[in-house]
This record gives structure tokens, sequence and C-alpha cells, in this order.
């Protein structure tokens, strides 16, 4: 059976790892061949070839999943370089943008680069040109097209770079007749009219899958995705020889492993691609490549980098060496660089189209390499999980390097992963223009139903001055995509360029979607400077949300985005639209760079409560873009005392909860002052509540974790509701002062069923439940904090399902509710019974009844989904199956024929528990919830309080403060006010 062979697959590459584990630290070459030139002219209307316009899936994944190991690798919460924020400086629309190419090749691959006087961008398996206005000059012609060895070949995965210190456009592709690389250069800076040199290198009968070029002192170097299990020793780093190639003479191929490498399926290191006019010297071209710990045969997460040194006159002598490893002491965070246990369908869209690739284990093209006087530059990126805790998150993280003299070592000089709110981007492509500034454009996805994004693209970026580690930019749109991608296959790469004539000028070329046409679009944009006077207030550095006062202090930051210093301009502030406040900047803002200025004049911003909106700006005369002049912020004052309680920390759903389980929540000051000293509280469902003292200081908008002394007893089995509580007195704001959180203490949670083939539930919808994506686990996930109300007395409901498999009717499910709230699903509590999946991707809707006298109020209920035909039996709830998932939810169960008032009087119990201090607690128990009346009566008769009362969950619970009335008998009431129930209370 599939699974089993794929089973025995993945243990032969674990027991290949443990058999040839010993790294090599060098290697010489292990293919060695040339080839020669085949002329072929200029780009005549008459050679142009039409492009297939047929739907085609190129290179249907020549790459194994990246399996990794379950609970292995760092890090275990959020990512610890993460920017979470956007950035603050305004960035400019692109200069221009066009469609570069509109196809239904599946992904395109979109490539592209500019040169001097043209733009040469190619997909699969086409290629055209354009201008550097935007103009078409070559229209979209085949691959085949260029001529000389690549006459009929239209296999893909192109490339195309732009090699400035010879000034002349490269054009790869690869083929299989026989399998080689395709590389053609063209004969000078014209693309259309200088004619190229074009060869065929073969590659040992293996097909070069995902082909990256760079540029390098002694030769053009390709990195591949091949050879995965046998990386170490075979082929996989090409090296042509640059040199004869200019010149269109027999020019030779080298090729190397890269020792000590660690794959599990596809990857794809890189060359350093140098940009700019300046090449390194020959040697010590750089190979690297990222390591993720969650890998077999990773310990810990780092960039390691190979050296190549070629010898063309004896390639023989050649050689590879690892040359570093740069890990957590050398400034590289862990990172989680895996999404999917491997597999290639991750990032969920919105209209219910597939899940796309996050183009996982993948150096994204280009790492570009920059020489500056001092030292070089590289930077790179790659996609990573922000946050493993949750529902799979994309973000790119990014990298410069720095080296401080040629052939030295490489040093991490920053590094950030940006992902600046809850939208995936991946597909990232990053650059270094000639002033240090940094652009990185990438692929935007959202399927929030609310505020949908279809796959668009979207850069930002950072000037060479601001602080490390972040993309400092505001993100601004290239272009927004129309619609999903109808296929899980995205573009597997994409490709941003710097223009060889001004070296500051970024080109992105990447992938959209317009219905099933795959539009592959430019836009151009620059970071740098290129206005001489040019000011702009950038951000507000006070004040900020606080307690504020009747004399603020506002102070800026305003930046220089000209070439030229700039001094004595006018900066202006205004509250809410009223009366401007001017002064004059006396200082002096060097070009590129920043400075802090105070304004003199305070602002009255005295009322609690109130949002103050700042607006600044600058006012120098002649500016060039009146655009980022000008920033508008909303600051608050805040109530000088609110804490609350955000979250419930501990304990969790868990087997055999013991009877001193900790009790720990993360308390926030939402107000404008530090508190200390103020009682927190939790109750478990509606007990007397547990009370203790925060007893630091809690900084104004910060948080704090706080464990309770006392322990929570979860002991029998059955759902806990805790609710945790701040009481601070005079506090501001009650709403945000408690938090709830359902646990449950069951006797089985059957951990350890594996999910990465794609078993189990994947999507999940019962009534108000609503689970998408669903992550594998460890194959159990609670879930119980997400509740619906089923109506027992409506006869059936319906739920819908999703698995990502389904094979020979094997893969069912079963459910079960706990109506008798014991923590332990029986036999005849479960509803459903191994109902097939038998469409995988694909929503099944099954229908299931209640018991007529099911219990009413809140009950666990438990899904399991597996493959049947192997271990673990799939209604046993406690089983483990060897495929599969388990998922715990939470079910209300109401009746909507129950009359409310009979409910009153014929089955509610109302209690009043002394606290102690005079502190009483009224409890009656119900599933209802709604709004009803509790009074409090002398023995007199005389009223003593009246109030509304809330279901809070699990009942109507009031704490009722007796501590100042007289001693005696009273009664309390809970009811409508027609009827209620009544008990009788001794306050002593």
């Amino acid at each position: 059976m599939m699974k089993k062979l794929l089973f025995l697959f993945t243990f032969s590459i674990v027991f290949h790892l443990t058999c040839f584990g010993q790294k090599q630290e060098k290697a010489g070459p292990v293919y060695i061949d040339s080839a020669k030139a085949v002329l072929s002219g200029s780009l005549s209307k008459s050679k142009l070839v039409p492009p297939s316009t047929e739907f085609k899936i190129y290179n249907p994944r020549n790459r194994g999943i990246n399996q990794v190991v379950p609970g292995k690798g760092l890090p275990k919460t959020e990512d610890p370089a993460l920017q979470n924020k956007m950035g603050e400086i305004k960035a400019r629309t692109p200069i221009i943008t066009f469609d570069a190419a509109i196809s239904q090749s599946t992904p395109t691959d979109p490539t592209g680069v500019a040169g001097p006087d043209h733009y040469v961008n190619a997909w699969n398996s086409a290629f055209s040109i354009w201008d550097k206005s935007g103009n078409q000059v070559v229209p979209p012609a085949s691959l085949a097209s260029i001529g000389g060895e690549f006459e009929g070949e239209i296999l893909g995965d192109p490339i195309v770079v732009y090699d400035e210190a010879a000034n002349r456009y490269i054009i790869s592709q690869f083929s299989d007749t026989p399998e080689s690389f395709l590389i053609a250069v063209s004969q000078g800076p014209d693309p259309v009219n200088d004619g190229w040199y074009t060869y065929r290198f073969t590659t040992n009968a293996v097909l070069p899958d995902y082909p990256k070029m760079s540029v390098w002192g002694d030769g053009y170097y390709i990195t591949t995705n091949k050879n995965s299990r046998t990386a170490d020793e075979s082929p996989v780093v090409y090296v042509v020889e640059r040199d004869k190639m200019l010149q269109g003479e027999t020019a030779q191929i080298v090729s190397f492993p890269l020792p000590g490498i660690e794959t599990n399926g596809f990857y794809s290191p890189a060359g350093f691609q140098t940009i700019g006019p300046d090449l390194p010297p020959p040697g010590n071209s750089p190979i690297i490549f990222l390591q993720d710990d969650s890998w077999a045969g990773v310990n810990e997460d780092h960039l390691k980098i190979w050296l190549i040194n070629v010898d063309w006159n004896n390639p023989g002598s050649s050689v590879i060496s690892e040359s570093q490893e740069l890990s957590a002491a050398d400034g590289v965070s862990p990172f989680i660089a895996t999404f999917d246990g491997g597999s290639f369908s991750n990032l969920a869209q919105p209209f219910d189209a597939p899940d796309l690739d996050a183009l996982q284990a993948t150096m994204m093209y280009m790492t570009q390499y920059r020489r500056f006087a001092g030292y070089n530059s590289v930077v790179m990126n790659f996609v990573v999980d922000v946050d493993p805790t949750a529902a799979e998150h994309a973000g790119i993280r990014w990298y410069e390097l720095r080296q401080q003299s040629d052939g030295g070592l490489w040093s991490v000089y920053q590094e950030g992963t940006y992902a600046p709110d809850k939208r995936d981007r991946f597909s990232g492509s990053i650059g270094i223009d000639a002033r240090g500034n940094i652009g990185l454009a990438y692929t935007v996805l959202d399927d929030s139903p609310a505020d949908p994004v279809a796959p668009s693209l979207r850069y930002t970026g950072r000037f060479v001055n601001d602080q490390l580690g972040l993309m400092t930019l505001e993100e601004q749109s290239i272009v927004e995509g129309e619609s999903p991608d109808p296929n899980s296959r995205y573009g597997d790469y994409a490709h941003l360029s710097i223009d060889p004539s001004d070296g500051v000028t970024f080109w992105h070329n990447g992938e959209v979607f317009r219905g099933n046409q795959r539009v592959n679009k430019v836009g151009v944009f620059r970071i740098a400077a290129d206005e001489p006077n040019d000011i702009g207030v950038t951000s507000l550095l006070t004040p900020q949300d606080a307690t504020l006062t009747s004399s603020e202090v506002i102070s800026v930051r305003i930046r220089n985005f000209g070439t030229n210093a700039q001094s004595d301009f006018e900066v202006s502030y205004s509250i809410n639209g009223g009366p401007e406040v001017t002064e004059t900047f006396e200082g002096s803002i060097a070009a590129s760079s920043f400075a802090e200025f105070t304004f003199e004049q305070t602002a009255d911003l005295s009322e609690i409560g109130e949002i103050y909106t700042i607006t600044v700006s600058t006012n120098l005369e002649n500016d060039s873009n009146p655009e980022n002049d000008t920033i508008e912020e909303q600051v608050k004052n805040l109530p000088p005392r609110d804490v609350g309680v955000t979250s419930i920390d501990a304990p969790s759903t868990g087997q055999s909860l013991g009877g001193t389980e900790e009790v720990t929540v993360t308390l926030e000051n939402f107000g404008g002052e530090p508190q200390q000293g103020f009682p927190v509280t939790y109750q478990i469902g509606n007990n007397a509540p547990v009370r203790e003292v925060f007893n630091q200081s809690l900084p104004v908008g910060e948080e704090a974790v706080f464990t309770f002394n006392q322990t929570a007893s979860l002991e029998p089995f059955g759902r806990y509701r805790i609710t945790a509580r701040t009481r601070l007195e005079d506090d501001f704001d009650p709403s945000n002062d408690s938090e709830t959180k359902s646990v449950a203490n069951l006797n089985c949670i059957p951990e350890g069923s594996d999910c990465s083939f794609g078993d189990g539930i994947s999507y999940f919808e019962l009534g108000d439940i609503l689970n998408e994506r669903i992550p594998c686990g460890d194959g159990y996930i609670d879930f119980i904090g997400e509740s619906t109300d089923l109506d027992r007395s409506q006869g059936d409901f319906t739920l819908r399902v999703q698995s990502y498999f389904a094979e020979d009717d094997a893969e069912q499910f079963s459910m079960w509710i706990d109506l008798d709230d014991n923590g332990v699903f029986d036999d005849e509590e479960r509803l459903i019974t191994s109902e097939v999946i038998n469409r995988k991707n694909t929503w099944l809707s099954f229908d299931f009844s209640l018991p007529a006298d099911a219990p009413l109020g809140q009950h666990l209920l438990r899904i399991r989904a597996g493959d049947t035909r192997y271990d673990g039996d799939l209604n046993d709830p406690c089983s483990v199956m060897q495929y599969g998932t388990t998922h715990d939810y939470s079910v209300n169960v109401t009746d909507s024929t129950i009359d409310i008032e009979d409910f009153i009087l014929n089955e509610a119990e109302l209690a009043v528990v002394t606290v102690g201090s005079g502190q009483y607690r009224v409890i009656m128990e119900t599933s209802f919830d709604e709004p009803l009346r509790i009074t409090v009566h002398n023995v007199l008769g005389q009223k003593m309080l009246e109030n509304q009362l809330f279901n809070e969950g699990e009942g109507y619970v009031y704490e009722l403060d007796m501590s100042y009335a007289a001693r005696g008998v009273y009664l309390v009431r809970v009811g409508t006010r027609k009827v209620g129930k009544v008990v009788r209370f001794i306050v002593k």
C-alpha cells in the first residue's frame, strides 16, 4: 500500500543518513566536462517561435517532502527575531509596473533583470524583452527562439542574470535530452541585436532541478536540487568557465558535492550573486544553505557556508570545503523553516482555493553580494513559520552578512523576521543597493473572510543607517492580485534585481493571478534618495498612550530623504485639527540620516479617556516630495488605574490532572500609571474564589506572569471553567478585568498518532465552530475553548469535515459527546461511528442526532479520524492510531421547547454560599442564559438590593457583599419578574 511504501522509503532515508552521517570537510570535483559554443544571431522577428498557450504543469515536483522529526527543533514559541509591526517610514509608490507575462504555465517561475537599456524577463518556458519605460521590444517568444543549443528546447526553470562587470545578459534553462544546462550569453549589452553564444553542459545523466545561477570572479555558479539523499557526495553545485564563455570559446564545467550538508528531501542552496561593477577576486566562492534543527541530523539552527576554489588550468585539483557554520552564538536566532511536515500545501488562500506551497527549505533567489569600501555585504532570505504554537503563519527571515576583507570570515551584521501582521508573507527576493539600502519584495496572502487578500506583490525596505534588524519602510503595494491561485503550485521563485545604470533602482518580478491566468508583474521602485531637498517627519516619539497632563512635551523623529544636508527649516504640530504650533529646527541633518526634534511649546492633553490626533509636519523650502512631510498619530490619555487579566496560561487540558495544579495568568497594565499590590483571584466553576495579591510593580503598557500560591484541585475527570480576574480598587474599565478558560481532566489523551501523510481531520465545522487549516501536531489537539449550542429539540445536526488523505475508503471518523460529564467517552456516547471520508481536500457533510433526554449544559465533544487499515482502534477514544488525529471541542446542549419559568421553578437549584467576612455567593446552576433579576429582602419585607444577573457560562453567580448589613435572616430571590426561586440565609 502507498503509505507502507512511503514509510519504508522514509526508513531507508534515515538508515542512509545513519550509515553515511560522518561529514567530510573537503571534497574534490565529482564531474568534469566541457562544451563548445554554438553562435546564434540577433533576435529577428522571423526567428521568434510563439510560446505555448496551453495549460501545462512544469517539472511536477522533482522534490521529496522534507520530513521533520516531530517535536524536534527550536524555537518552541514565537520567532525571537520577529518584527511584528510595520515600519513607520512611508514608502514610495512604484515608479512603474507592467505585466511581463500572461501564461497558463504552472508555475510560471518569473525571472528578469535590468541592464543598461533593457529589461529581459523569462518564465516557463518563454521570454520577452522590454525597454526600461515598460514598453515591449521583443514580444513573448519560446526560449527556443534564442536558437543555437536552445533550438527546440522548452523544458523550463529559466533564470536570467546580468553580469554587470562584463555588460552581458545570461539566460539559462535545463534540458532532459540529454540532462543538461542550456546557457546563452549575449555577445554585448544589447540582448536584441548583439547575438548570443549558446552552450549545452551535460550533467552526468541527472536532471539538474531548480537551477539557480550566480556570478563570481572566476565563473558562473549554479546550485541545484538533485541527489538529495547523497548531496554530500554527488554533484550538486556546478561551475562553468565564465571567461571563456564571454569570448564564445569552448568552456569547462566542474561539479561538486556539498560535504556535511543535511537534507531531507527538496533543498535549495545558493551562490553569492555579485551586484555592481566590481567582481570579487577569483576563488573562495561561497555557497550557503540553511540547516533547520527540526530536520534529522541537525542539532542547532544555522547557516552553513562552503567555499569553492576552481583551478581552470587543472580542474581535477579544484576543491570545495566547509568554511563556517553561523549559529546562535554568531547571531543566528532559532527558526522554524518547515511547514506541514515538509509537504507542499501550506498557506491558506481566500475563496476556498487550494493551499499554496510556501517554498520552504529554500534560500530564495537571489543571494546578492556587493562590495563596499572597507567591507563586503551579502543579503538573503527564506520563509519561516513565525510561531509554531499557533496556526502556521509565514514570515520572511532575512540576513545581512558582512566580511571585513576578501577571503575573510563572514559574520551576521543583522537579521530579522518580517511578519508585521497576521497575513502570510513568502516568496521573498532581497537586494542591497549601491548605498547600502536594502529592498525586500514578496508575496502577501490572507484567507480571512473579513479581509481576504489573494496572492499580491508588495515591498518594504530599510535605509543603511536605520536600526538594525528592522524593515523600517511601511509596506507598499506593487500589485494586488485579483484571484487566488487555482493550483497549490505557486511560482517556485520571484526575482528582484538592481538596475546597473544607477545602482539603486530595484526591479521585482513575481506571480499574481487573474482568473486562471498567471501574470508575471514587474514593479520598479527606489529606496535611496534621488532628490537634493527632501525632509519629512517619520514618527511621533512623545507623548505615547499614558495618563497625560496639561503640559505634554511633543517630540518627533525627522528624516532627511534627500542628498543635501538640511538645517534651519520649520516644523509644526496641531492637536485635533486645531491651530498650528510652528518652530524652527536649527541643527543639521546629513543626507540619508535622521534627527530628533522637541517642541518648546507643550500641549494640553489632560482629558481622561480622550483620544488626541496629533499632526506633525515639516516645511522645507523647495521640498521635492511633500507626500512624506506629514504624519498623523493618535494618542490616548489613559486612566491612571486600569489593570486586567489577558490570559490564563495554566492549567491546560491534560490526562489525569491532580489535586495540586498550578494556576498561572498573564496580567496587563492598561492604565497610565504603574500599579502594585492589587488583588488577583481565580475561581473554578462556581466555587469560592482564591484571592492573592500581585506585589510587584506592573509598568504602563506591560505584561507580567503571575502564579498563584494556592493550587487548584482538578482531580475528578471532567470539564472545568476557570475564571481569573483582577480587583484593583477604582479600576477604570472592569470589562478587561477577567478572562475565562475551559480545561478538561481526561482519562486519556491519545497523543502520538502520525498525521504527516495528511490523515485525520484538517477541517471541522459544527454550528458556531469553524476550525480550518488544523495543524498536524502530534495527533492530538485541545480545542475545548471552541463551543457551539445544540438544541436537542431540533432533531438532526449537520457537521462538515475534511481530510488531506482519502484512499480505499479506509479514512474514517467517529465522534462522541460526554453527556454524563465524567471525562470518559463511553460507547453509548458515540454519536457517529466509522463514517467514511472518501474524498480528500473536500468538505463532506454528515448528520447525527442527540438523545431526546440529553442533559442540558456544557459537554465535551471528541472527534477522531484515521486510516483504519493500520494499528489503533478508531472507535476506542483512547487508542493511539498509527495514522490519524484526535480533537476535543465543547458543546452546549439546550432545549428551545422548555419554558424558562418552568425550568427555574422545577429544575434549577438556588444556593447561597458563605465566603467569609460578610461575603456570600449566590449561585443558580443552569444552561439558560437569559438575563434574570436578583433581589434581597430582610424579614420585614424591605428590599435591600435589586440587580440584573447574567449567566457566565456555568450558571448565574452573584457576589453579594453583606458586610454592612445587620445580623439576621434575609431572603434572596433569582428569577423573572413573575416567577423565581427563593432561599433564606443568615448574616451573623
